[in-house]
């Protein structure tokens, strides 16, 4: 942009400081006051008279394609349910949750096959700042007019709970023979949960009195091999991160 386009910012989590830190990269910077403001990630509805208190609205960078994963979890969500991509849309903001015109959406290269919640966020915010830079000066000058998503094509995510990231200890254990669809969801939760609200087992250890004590184990890493859940990188609830044979050298599983 030849010049600095003055916004108000609403955000108030890691997912808007990423957006933050990816717009600066494009001389983006938030200002007290200006008619137009940027939302994402704020956790508040913001009310038709703070909507309408600016002349050019209020635009939310949004990391999915939308209609697609509307509300509180499109990244952990796209992870989650294994998309093969996903991208950021540039949108103006109504009344309702997601629902606003589209000024512009791209594809990322990355894809929430592979990657962790926050690689994915990264790379999504980097890209919707990129389109951001990109679509504002048109639309602040009228050449660029939003146009209506498909509501008959929506989807919707929901805000996770920490229940939501258990793990069953048998996956890890291999006693049986787990169902490969079993696996992949627990390798996916790993993925989209952390660092919140985190992914856990519940683990039986044995001391040396030969006595059991239940375990909160945090499962940060993991990966798939030879039909087994294997956890890389945990950390007991107190502790320090670990690698797992270091947390197996410890505690002996009863």
């Amino acid at each position: 942009m030849s010049e600095k386009i003055k916004f108000v910012f609403f955000g108030s989590d890691a997912v808007a400081q990423s957006a933050l830190r990816a717009m600066a990269k494009h001389d983006l910077v938030p200002s007290e006051q200006a008619d137009v403001a940027v939302l994402v990630s704020y956790g508040k509805i913001l009310t038709k008279e703070v909507i309408g208190s600016f002349k050019y609205g209020i635009l939310n960078i949004h990391p999915s394609l939308l209609p697609k994963l509307r509300g509180p979890s499109p990244i952990k969500s796209a992870i989650l349910e294994n998309l093969e991509k996903t991208g950021v849309s540039i949108m103006l903001l109504d009344a309702q949750v997601d629902h606003g015109p589209i000024l512009a959406q791209e594809e990322i290269a990355l894809s929430p096959q592979t990657a962790t919640e926050q690689e994915l966020r990264e790379a999504l915010f980097e890209k919707g700042a990129e389109l951001l830079a990109n679509v504002l000066p048109d639309y602040l000058s009228g050449k660029l007019v939003p146009t209506p998503q498909d509501h008959a094509k929506a989807t919707y995510t929901k805000k996770f709970k920490s229940s939501d990231g258990f793990i069953p200890f048998d996956l890890i254990r291999g006693r049986s023979a787990p169902r490969r669809s079993d696996l992949l969801v627990a390798e996916h939760k790993v993925r989209a949960l952390n660092p919140e609200p985190g992914t856990y087992t519940m683990v039986s250890t044995k001391s040396q009195a030969r006595s059991t004590k239940q375990i909160r184990l945090k499962i940060l890493k993991a990966k798939i091999e030879s039909n087994k859940f294997i956890p890389l990188l945990v950390q007991p609830e107190g502790k320090r991160p670990m690698d797992w044979q270091s947390f197996l050298h410890g505690n002996p599983i009863a």
